[in-house]
């Protein structure tokens, strides 16, 4: 495999001459010659092997792109071979990536250095959930309205996607994949995709939470690493309102199984539309994964702030997963819920 290396002018810590990758389904096998100098473990700086992906290619020592995956070392000097199968965290979208291997050092006070750094010549595309067509979104009296004109998956027809879901977020930014900032406005879970096969004329109608910033969809996969982006689109509209800013990483953990059941199908809406204004009393438990931040606030016990986290932190596959949003504690769930459903 053909390289293209950068290294510091001083390494003795360095990536060797054999080095590779190759994806295996959420997974990827990371292989590499390494050699690590006595006098870079000596102040205490954690080495470890990163695999980055880039649409526009690296330029020397900078990490510009996504983290694809990372496998640290053992602080051991001299020669080795490091080989092990890790969690694959690929960039959303469909353009062909430029792949590189970096050694990277994190020195007690946090901060990086980058030692060495070998980009591959051959580009990588990676074979996942994508939207196709027009893409737009509407928010308006507390509901969302997504449309989308196929949801597709270049994978084999025996390769059947985790649950997929769609995100809708009012970002501080143009989204470019990896890690963001902004405010969850709506989401809904759709099921789950085979290989080669597509969802047309999607269309859905769910619960929103007004916010500001300019609109970006997002279509997520289930993974063992938790929720990942696959594909966006970024609009140009943009609802006003107090926003909560909500910093997310990739991966978003929960304990989410792939079993979860989809509120919508593919081509219909997934509910009718809901008033932004404070509901009526429930005659019935409320559900935690599609009402609205209104509705939840309803339910006695829950306040708005709570309610606000609730709808940040879905989906849910079970109620104990309500305690990962912010502000639910054990006493909270055991005093609400009963008012509450999946």
């Amino acid at each position: 495999m053909h390289t293209t290396n950068y290294s510091a002018a001083d390494a003795m810590t360095a990536l060797g001459a054999n080095h590779g990758y190759c994806l295996d389904g959420d997974f990827v096998h990371l292989n590499a010659d390494v050699s690590l100098a006595e006098a870079d473990l000596a102040d205490g700086t954690h080495w470890a092997l990163q695999l980055w992906a880039s649409p526009g290619g690296f330029d020397g020592l900078a990490l510009n792109g996504v983290k694809v995956a990372e496998l640290a070392l053992q602080p051991t000097p001299g020669n080795f071979n490091v080989a092990a199968c890790v969690t694959v965290l690929p960039p959303a979208g469909c353009a062909a990536q430029v792949m590189a291997m970096a050694l990277v050092g994190q020195r007690v006070d946090g901060s990086l250095q980058v030692r060495d750094l070998s980009v591959y010549a051959t580009p990588q595309t990676f074979f996942q959930p994508f939207l196709l067509g027009d893409v737009s979104c509407q928010v308006a009296d507390g509901v969302a309205e997504i449309a989308i004109e196929r949801i597709a998956s270049p994978r084999a027809p025996d390769n059947l996607s985790g649950t997929l879901a769609l995100e809708v977020w009012a970002l501080d930014a143009p989204y470019q994949g990896g890690a963001w900032q902004g405010q969850p406005v709506a989401s809904v879970v759709l099921g789950q995709l085979s290989g080669g096969s597509a969802w047309a004329d999607c269309q859905y109608s769910v619960p929103a939470v007004n916010a500001s910033g300019a609109l970006t969809v997002m279509l997520r996969e289930w993974t063992p690493a938790g929720y990942l982006t696959r594909d966006y689109r970024n609009l140009a509209a943009a609802v006003i309102a107090e926003p909560v800013v909500a910093a997310v990483s990739e991966p978003v953990s929960g304990d989410l199984k792939a079993a979860v059941k989809p509120v919508a199908k593919a081509g219909k809406s997934a509910s009718k539309k809901a008033s932004a204004s404070k509901p009526a009393e429930k005659t019935g438990p409320v559900s935690v994964n599609t009402a609205s931040a209104a509705e939840l606030a309803a339910v006695k016990g829950i306040s708005k702030t709570v309610a606000e986290a609730i709808v940040a932190a879905r989906p849910y596959a079970k109620l104990d997963d309500l305690l990962r949003a912010k502000g639910v504690g054990a006493k909270l769930l055991e005093k609400v819920g009963k008012l509450l459903k999946i």
